[in-house]
């Protein structure tokens, strides 16, 4: 029997935003002027002076080959749960994904602090480079290398993504989707690679949302997992008229 289940382009909106929130997460948002240094080989101080423009233009082009870095890894994740989403194509697989997702939404918002043997979700990794490759090249390195090291750290939100586009069992679009995340969580760090002195204003005025922000984000997340789980992502869809659809064995 084929049940006919819509892949609502409202999910490509929950990445984009889960992307921004990636960026506000507390391991990444505070050490963003010491990443743009770090690329750039230009000093913090330097940076927030604002005034060498082959300077500013050294920075721009880095922090482009960086988001090309991480941007490879997290596109290949998504192609990846795709796929693992088109071999198992179940409506219970959808259900299991739903109930993750809320999960990982639940995490986010602190409900799980006092359990410890959770903190491996919220880890992070430092950079196991002393120095920067060199070049062009050594930036995109360590954009990829971003995406290793900082995944548990983002992981929670990362790994919802990663549910959401198993879901839409198709290799394709689950590449997209992290695609969409990528640029979500990339636009803000170009705009800080742009000015870091902006950058360091929008800091100081969205440090006391940080917390706020998370909570947020995971409870966003919770409802994307209910909605998953009953598979009404396409009433939302259809409210605001887009849909794509898909015919997907329905083995419940």
């Amino acid at each position: 029997m084929n049940q006919l289940i819509f892949i609502p382009t409202v999910s490509f909106a929950v990445a984009f935003l889960a992307g921004l929130f990636s960026f506000a997460s507390p391991c990444v948002f505070p050490l963003i002027p010491s990443y743009l240094s770090y690329i750039s080989g230009i000093s913090v101080e330097k940076l927030i002076e604002d005034k060498s423009r082959h300077a500013k233009k050294a920075v721009i082009r880095h922090s482009l080959l960086f988001i090309l870095g991480f941007t490879l890894i997290f596109v290949l994740l998504g192609l990846f749960s795709g796929t693992i989403g088109f071999v198992l194509k179940s409506i219970w697989f959808m259900r299991v994904s739903g109930i993750l997702i809320a999960f990982m939404g639940l995490y986010i918002t602190g409900a799980f602090n006092n359990f410890k043997l959770l903190s491996f979700l919220s880890g992070d990794k430092q950079f196991s480079l002393s120095n920067k490759p060199t070049g062009y090249i050594g930036s995109i390195i360590v954009g990829i290398i971003f995406a290793a090291a900082w995944t548990p750290c983002i992981g929670p939100i990362l790994a919802s993504i990663l549910f959401i586009g198993a879901t839409m069992h198709n290799t394709i679009k689950g590449g997209e989707l992290l695609f969409v995340y990528s640029i979500g969580l990339a636009i803000p760090f170009f705009v800080s690679a742009i000015s870091v002195n902006l950058f360091l204003t929008m800091f100081k005025k969205l440090k006391k949302y940080v917390k706020a922000i998370q909570i947020l984000s995971g409870i966003l997340l919770i409802a994307v997992g209910i909605l998953i789980f009953f598979n009404y992502l396409s009433v939302i869809s259809l409210y605001f008229g887009n849909a794509f659809h898909y015919n997907i064995p329905y083995n419940g």
